[in-house]
Order: C-alpha cells, then sequence, then structure tokens
C-alpha cells in the first residue's frame, strides 16, 4: 500500500496562512491570480481573499489522468482569456511533485505579456525539478497526498490502484470504507461515493 498523507479543510486552511503570510512578508504584491485546474482552485481562492487580489483566472495542464496515470509532458488545455500587460502574476497550484506543471505555466503566462510570474503551493515535494517561490510545507520523502476536494477521485485510485481492475464495486466500496477509517477522513458518506464509482469504474474501463 502506497504511503498516504491526508489532508483535512483545516490543514488547508492553515497551510493557505501560511502562504499568504509568506508571500505578503516577501513583499511581491500580484496584481492576478492565476489557479492550476483543478487543484489549485481553492487554495487559489483563499489567496485572493487574504491578499486582497480580485483577478482570478485559471489554466488547465493536464499532467496526471485517472488513477494517476502521469502524461509524459503537461498537456495545455485551457489558458486564461487575458494579457496580462506587465502585471504581476501569482500562480497557485496545490503540489509541486515534478515541477513540470509549474514550468510549463510559466512559461505560458509569460506569453501573454506577464512582467513577473512567482509560483506558490500547499507542498513542496523532493522529487520536483522546479522549486517554487512560494511553499507551506515540504515533503522529504514521496507519498501521495489526498486533499479534500478530490475525495471521490482519490478514493477510487487508491481502492483501484491496490484491488485491480478485475474488482467489483462492493470490492472497491469495501476497500475504500477501510480508507477512511484508517485514514480518519472526515464527511465521507457511502451513499455518495457509491455513486460517483459509476462515474470513475466507467472512466477507467
Amino acid at each position: 500500500m502506497v504511503e498516504v498523507l491526508y489532508v483535512s479543510w483545516k490543514d488547508v486552511i492553515n497551510l493557505c496562512y501560511k502562504l499568504a503570510k509568506d508571500i505578503a512578508s516577501s513583499g511581491f504584491e500580484p496584481n492576478a491570480i492565476v489557479a492550476v485546474l483543478r487543484g489549485g482552485v481553492v487554495p487559489a481562492l483563499l489567496l485572493s481573499d487574504i491578499l486582497g487580489v480580485e483577478e482570478f483566472y485559471a489554466i488547465r495542464v493536464k499532467h496526471w489522468g485517472i488513477a494517476k496515470e502521469v502524461y509524459a509532458t503537461p498537456i495545455v488545455e485551457q489558458l486564461p482569456q487575458k494579457k496580462f500587460q506587465e502585471a504581476k502574476v501569482l500562480v497557485v497550484d496545490e503540489v509541486a511533485d515534478t515541477g513540470k506543471t509549474l514550468a510549463r505555466v510559466i512559461e505560458e503566462i509569460k506569453k501573454l505579456g506577464a512582467a513577473e510570474v512567482k509560483t506558490a503551493v500547499l507542498h513542496l515535494k523532493s522529487s520536483s525539478g522546479l522549486l517554487p517561490d512560494y511553499y507551506a510545507a515540504k515533503l522529504e520523502k514521496w507519498v501521495w497526498i489526498f486533499y479534500p476536494w478530490s475525495l471521490a477521485e482519490t478514493l477510487f485510485a487508491l481502492a483501484y490502484r491496490e484491488l485491480g481492475a478485475s474488482a467489483s464495486k462492493e470490492d472497491l466500496l469495501r476497500k475504500i470504507e477501510q480508507l477512511v477509517e484508517s485514514l480518519e477522513i472526515e464527511h465521507y458518506r457511502r451513499d455518495v461515493i457509491e455513486s460517483a464509482l459509476t462515474f470513475y469504474i466507467k472512466k477507467k474501463n
């Protein structure tokens, strides 16, 4: 079983508070925030509120697929409909794992005219080839980070990884409930996850 770090909603808020304090203390005052979809959206919203940044945009770069399949090269699927015109831009994602996604985003935002681009993540992994300008926590060993906004996706991915493609829906549900108990996951509802499994199983098959 892969080692998992579960991050609660309370943890997320505290990590964002730390990030915001570090950004403010550095003297960097962004004119715009760009969230990396999907994982960067919640941290970016919290940071935009704390730092008082009204201009909020998103970029979609696919690097991970269902069940954490890795694409060799990050694929840009959606760009902000904005010319940043010498703006100071803060790019926000939840984690720097390989660093490839952030590197690609920096490149694209600079093409849109930004004068300065800085990056912020909740977690920096030692496997990252890019050092973000700001990070709330550094992980010295690789773990699977489980964020609360990806509850169904992550529970399915972990159960599927352990049981394999031949597992039935009931087998997956039993494994998921074991994970919920061992990780002490909050706000779990079996009926909701059972419905979600239908969609994830279809995608995987």
